[in-house]
């Protein structure tokens, strides 16, 4: 049962939109850091690379219709389907393209003025690995681009996450809907799914990383870090770098 729920666990949490149920909101708001750092141009054309659902989409909505292009990649054909059925949902359908293809692949020649790589690096589980998929990001930004990594930390909690999804939620939407996921929704949340990634992170499955570590990483691949932060309930990194000279 382990190993199917291991291998499972993203494409089922795809097709049936629990992902996007359950994700907590500190989750969301990480996305929202992304978005907050991007370059303020209207025409970027913008990878997300490991799309998943298309969660990045709600919050690039606004920024697509007014001129972003968004092309989103994923190793599962049940991500791909759902990040474009919400591309339609939104109504930004003519100016999003999503491939299934995994972080290693090229786009034949594309270049992009951003690379996103939200929580998807991590699941690579060896350094050689991460360092091809970051030699393939390299070559998909343009020479002025931005790359955008969030990764999960060595000091990835769960508790702590929900802790502060709760108090997201409380000060966004009121206590209501903050109890309403506190007591209906978050423990679903942490049960099968943020538990889940801690024990994975915990036994080397998927990489859990130091802030060295991180910058550590972009550096060998070629990237010039420009700054790093704490995110998602101080439990992952967030950075930001640029091809280096």
């Amino acid at each position: 049962m382990n190993k199917f729920y291991s291998t499972n666990y993203w494409s089922v949490g795809f097709q049936s939109r629990l992902y996007d149920r359950l994700s907590p909101e500190s989750y969301f708001e990480s996305m929202r850091r992304v978005v907050a750092v991007l370059p303020d141009r209207q025409s970027l054309n913008l990878l997300d690379a490991g799309c998943g659902s298309g969660l990045l989409l709600q919050f690039l909505a606004g920024r697509i219709r007014e001129g972003m292009a968004y092309t989103g990649i994923d190793i599962l054909k049940t991500g791909v389907a759902q990040a474009l059925l919400r591309a339609r949902e939104l109504g930004v359908a003519d100016r999003v393209s999503c491939f299934q293809s995994d972080l290693t692949s090229s786009l034949a020649g594309q270049k992009f003025d951003v690379v996103v790589g939200h929580f998807s690096l991590y699941t690579l589980a060896t350094s050689e690995k991460r360092q091809e998929a970051l030699a393939n990001l390299k070559s998909l930004i343009k020479p002025d681009g931005l790359l955008i990594l969030a990764n999960p930390s060595v000091d990835y909690d769960a508790d702590s996450i929900i802790e502060e999804s709760i108090q997201l939620v409380r000060n966004r939407h009121g206590f209501l809907a903050s109890l309403i996921k506190q007591t209906l929704v978050y423990p679903f949340t942490k049960a099968i799914g943020l538990r889940f990634i801690q024990k994975q992170l915990r036994s080397g499955e998927w990489k859990a990383y130091t802030r060295d570590e991180f910058s550590q990483e972009m550096t060998e691949a070629g990237f010039s870090v420009q700054h790093i932060e704490e995110v998602y309930a101080g439990s992952a990194f967030l950075a930001t770098a640029r091809l280096a000279p």
